[in-house]
């Protein structure tokens, strides 16, 4: 019979190790959609950040 601290601790680990480790840096963030708001005359597009080697910060990619 399994413990259910074991149990639980299983269900946050993934392919890449602990999912809420924070020691380790996200390279690029989920794609988000712009609506403008719901507006079809404006423009929509989808954007993400990715992770820059050379400063370490995410910059923004539309």
């Amino acid at each position: 019979m399994s413990n259910i601290s074991d149990i639980l601790q299983g269900e946050y680990e993934s392919e890449y190790g602990n999912e809420y480790d924070l020691s380790v840096q996200k390279q690029f963030s989920k794609p988000k959609i712009y609506t403008a708001s719901g507006n079809l005359k404006k423009r929509w597009y989808v954007y993400f950040s990715y992770r820059d080697p050379k400063t370490n910060t995410l910059k923004r990619q539309s």
